[in-house]
């Protein structure tokens, strides 16, 4: 029997060995499953703020896109009624220089008082309410 007894406690030593093999990898399965658990929650954590952050930024998009939106249609209105108001003057200052020249072939020695400078000049003098208390 002692060939069995040497057999036995080497396979009592091995059963021991492998416990404490068992063990060891248990307890670090433990760890690392404590490990993924907490890296699971850091990345759940950071996927929410991003979602958050990219929600965010869709909105601060959609708002910029409808003020930009917004001032383009703007600009493109005053741009229309400024060359409206271009064409206007242009039309009514070549008016005023045609009836200009007519009142000069008119009236040659009155020209120069009916020029435009000095007419609105005159204009405005006469448009001045007079100064208070002068006497």
């Amino acid at each position: 029997m002692p060939l069995f007894g040497g057999r036995a406690s080497m396979l009592e030593v091995q059963n021991q060995a492998l416990i404490k093999t068992a063990k060891e990898r248990a307890r670090r399965i433990e760890e690392l499953e404590c490990e993924l658990q907490t890296l699971r929650e850091t990345v759940e954590h950071q996927t929410d703020k991003l979602r958050r952050e990219l929600q965010q930024a869709r909105s601060e998009i959609e708002r910029l896109t409808l003020e930009r939106d917004f001032y383009s249609k703007r600009a493109l209105a005053l741009e229309q009624h400024n060359r409206e108001v271009t064409e206007a003057a242009t039309k009514y200052s070549l008016w005023g220089q045609r009836l200009e020249r007519e009142l000069a072939k008119i009236d040659p020695d009155g020209a120069r008082a009916r020029q435009f400078g000095a007419w609105s000049a005159s204009q405005v003098s006469a448009l001045e309410p007079p100064l208070h208390g002068a006497a």
